[in-house]
């Protein structure tokens, strides 16, 4: 699934370019009103982004081994529970091994933790869901989201790993809490963790890229930056300019990590040019 995006191209280029022009003052305001709708039915839409991951320390019978990764959900006033059961209906769609789940699953009130909890709950894999914490659940409450999130059986690694077993291999699995909350500790994580073994790391914020870089994580999946929510480019030059660890893959040494566009939105219930994104993962031997 692909969001349709030839209105948006279209509608971009003509408000990047009135950016950079002395377009009058009346114009630019019509390209914003143009932009604005555009921008709040984007957050509505969701796209579903195969990726194809190569891990040198994969198990040979993990090769081809899927999952489903969604992050930032943002249950809120911005971010109705219809638009979370549309991303997990088409999730379970794609019937992957197992969900990896990294954060921020709700913004503003306590009020919204028990539906989002319920809805997550519905999540459908031979291998289970497993989550770790974000900057919003923490200023929410993220006792209670993990507690809830744990009644729904989704396993919360809250700086805490284990050895995952599927198809007779195994590989450590594990989670750490929120960086900007100031409560990651990625060697309790991995602690128990054998040198040679194949490490996949759950963390909201990919900040810590560097630092599992240093441990020799092989994979690490992360949220956090909405992919910036709002982007605007044209062809010839940056308008605004380009974050690094945005969205995507990137790689730091021999450490892999995938940075999801996340399902909701904070601040404006608008995105533009960063749809929502369900990231439909393959795993790989190199």
């Amino acid at each position: 699934m692909k969001f349709a995006g030839t209105e948006k191209a279209r509608l971009s280029k003509k408000f990047s370019s009135a950016v950079a022009s002395n377009t009058p003052l009346r114009d630019l305001a019509g390209n914003f009103s143009q932009v604005a709708r555009y921008a709040l039915n984007e957050a509505e839409t969701l796209t579903v982004e195969q990726v194809t991951i190569r891990l040198g320390r994969l198990p040979k019978n993990l090769d081809g081994f899927r999952l489903v990764h969604l992050s930032d959900i943002h249950h809120s006033p911005f971010t109705d529970i219809e638009h979370i059961a549309r991303a997990i209906e088409i999730s379970n769609r794609l019937k992957p091994d197992m969900f990896v789940l990294t954060g921020d699953f709700v913004s503003h009130e306590t009020e919204y933790i028990a539906p989002m909890a319920k809805v997550l709950g519905k999540l459908e894999s031979e291998f289970g869901s497993y989550a770790c914490l974000g900057n919003h659940d923490h200023w929410t409450n993220a006792e209670l989201v993990a507690d809830l999130l744990r009644g729904e059986n989704i396993r919360v690694l809250n700086n805490e790993g284990f050895r995952f077993h599927a198809r007779g291999v195994s590989f450590w699995l594990c989670g750490v809490d929120d960086y900007m909350v100031g409560k990651t500790d990625l060697r309790a994580a991995l602690r128990g963790s054998f040198p040679d073994e194949m490490k996949m790391l759950l963390a909201h914020n990919p900040k810590i890229l560097y630092r599992a870089a240093r441990a020799s994580v092989d994979l690490m999946f992360s949220g956090h930056t909405h992919g910036g929510q709002i982007k605007l480019r044209d062809e010839d030059k940056k308008i605004l300019p380009r974050r690094k660890l945005k969205n995507g893959l990137y790689r730091r040494k021999t450490t892999q990590i995938y940075i999801t566009r996340g399902i909701g939105t904070v601040v404006l219930p608008i995105r533009y040019g960063c749809p929502p994104e369900i990231s439909h993962i393959e795993l790989r031997c190199n």
